[in-house]
């Protein structure tokens, strides 16, 4: 069982969450359809791919001894990381049952066409809305204030990913169809 409580704990949990979001978008991405739908999951795939290399940066430097990293030059670091394969001794990649930040399974998205995309985009709020209140428990309990300033981040990003899922989800179902040119979501960073 992974504990939140200790900062090396909190870190690799937080690791294997965010490579297993990636991995999701990227199916999901996969998945679509429309040429919109994947590149908007695409995006969001990039967004936990920087959000795990932040984390990488955190976790080396605080298991080294040198404590925690600006966000923003955590963020500025180079890593590099191969998403298919351990990032720890023993690591498989998904967490034990209950342990993932996002525990369903891919079950719950095996639909084709604009319902399995709506389907992703629910899914994606969810695991976005988890990794958010894991962040806000991390922070609040960190002892560091950079380690705060690190979850801080986070959560403002994933805050960010869930009002975009959230308008993606609401304008997918009103309209049938993903954006439009004049509608079309961006990502800055």
């Amino acid at each position: 069982m992974v504990k939140l409580d200790d900062a090396l704990g909190a870190l690799r949990w937080a690791i294997a969450g965010e490579r297993d979001g990636y991995r999701f978008y990227l199916e999901a991405a996969e998945r679509s359809a429309d040429s919109m739908g994947k590149s908007t999951f695409l995006d969001l795939a990039r967004a936990e791919e920087d959000h795990l290399r932040l984390l990488l940066v955190e976790y080396e430097s605080v298991s080294s001894g040198q404590g925690w990293v600006d966000p923003e030059e955590a963020m500025a670091r180079e890593v590099e990381v191969d998403i298919t394969m351990p990032l720890f001794p023993g690591d498989e990649g998904v967490l034990d049952e209950g342990e993932s930040p996002f525990g369903e399974t891919w079950a719950a998205y095996e639909i084709d066409g604009i319902s399995g995309d709506l389907a992703a985009l629910e899914f994606g709020m969810e695991m976005e809305r988890r990794f958010y209140q894991a962040y806000k428990k991390v922070s609040t309990e960190a002892r560091d204030m950079a380690g705060r300033q690190a979850y801080e981040f986070l959560m403002r990003e994933e805050n960010g990913h869930f009002k975009l899922i959230q308008d993606a989800h609401s304008y997918l179902s009103d309209n049938k169809h993903w954006w439009d040119d004049e509608e079309l979501p961006f990502f800055e960073g």
